[in-house]
């Protein structure tokens, strides 16, 4: 059985390793925002990008809710080209038949009819009487002698509340626009990682060697040494990396965030306070302030034999 170094340092606060997780989660938040609002503006202005959303924009417009890529109740709010209720209403109630006639998404008549009993349900209030605002005649339903904005309201509220919902949730529509959404997903994907990867692996390896600190860690003073006391290798640190990026980015994404509680929730009841890749790696969160992570056990020894050379010339100096 390996023998165990006894912990010579000063446990690190709860306080500050929280307040490094955040300074570093922080960090890494910026810095994926900002790699991803750069790129962003480049991928899109890409040909093959603007191909696929010139593609997008022509299957919204060809849906009827759209009108160059914008939604039909937002484009006819423009008072110049639509400045009254009458000529709003209008074009919504034309778009709104042009979709649930349109084969590509309904097969049959079930939502025209659904459509004309939500019609024929619809009512106003006018001078404290409750009035219908479409009525039949013949087989046909045509609107009701009420106001323009009150047809132009329920228009409105259909397309946005129902027509829109039958749209986003069909396959084939979602199959089409699904190329913009993608990209984002993978943009943020690969843009975290490189963020996460710089400030969480990069930084401790090579800018704040000793204590495998990240910026949080360095600003709280505090330090990561394993079992033996001493500072982490570069492949356990590197495995410990891994694990953090799978369970608490990764697990966290699908999750709800279900690892990352558990890990503060055993940082905060465990007697060590060692969270999930504490107890998982058998290391522990030291506070450096007044205190130095030695790289090896020859590194210690040889500070405490220069210590034990200074103490004695303290000595003697002070001979009388």
């Amino acid at each position: 059985m390996e023998n165990k170094t006894e912990v010579v340092y000063t446990k690190a606060k709860l306080l500050k390793r929280m307040g490094a997780h955040f300074i570093d989660l922080g960090l890494t938040f910026l810095a994926t925002v900002f790699l991803f609002a750069i790129f962003n503006s480049v991928i899109t202005k890409s040909g093959f990008y603007k191909a696929k959303e010139n593609e997008m924009v022509q299957v919204k417009n060809e849906t009827g809710l759209y009108e160059d890529g914008t939604l039909i109740t937002t484009y006819v709010e423009d008072e110049e080209k639509y400045p009254s209720y009458k000529d709003r209403k209008d074009v919504l109630s034309v778009r709104i038949l042009d979709f649930y006639h349109n084969a590509t998404y309904f097969s049959d008549d079930k939502m025209m009819k659904a459509y004309d009993e939500r019609r024929l349900n619809a009512t106003t209030t006018v001078e404290s009487s409750t009035v219908h605002l479409f009525i039949k005649d013949g087989d046909n339903i045509i609107e009701n002698n009420v106001s323009d904005e009150s047809l132009f309201n329920f228009y409105k509220a259909e397309i946005e509340d129902i027509s829109l919902g039958y749209l986003v949730n069909n396959p084939v529509y979602f199959n089409l626009t699904r190329f913009s959404f993608w990209v984002t997903i993978i943009e943020i994907i690969v843009f975290g990682t490189f963020s996460f990867t710089v400030f969480y692996l990069v930084m401790p390896l090579a800018a704040f060697r000793r204590g495998r600190q990240t910026i949080g860690m360095k600003l709280e003073k505090i330090g990561l040494i394993n079992v033996h006391a001493e500072n982490i290798g570069w492949g356990i640190y590197t495995l410990r990396f891994f694990f953090m990026y799978v369970v608490f980015l990764l697990l966290d994404f699908v999750g709800f965030l279900i690892p990352a509680l558990v890990s503060l929730g055993m940082m905060y009841f465990s007697k060590t306070n060692s969270s999930l890749v504490n107890y998982v790696f058998n290391d522990y969160m030291v506070d450096v302030t007044d205190q130095m992570i030695y790289f090896a056990a020859w590194e210690r020894e040889e500070s405490e034999i220069k210590l034990q050379e200074m103490s004695i010339e303290n000595k003697d100096l002070n001979l009388k």
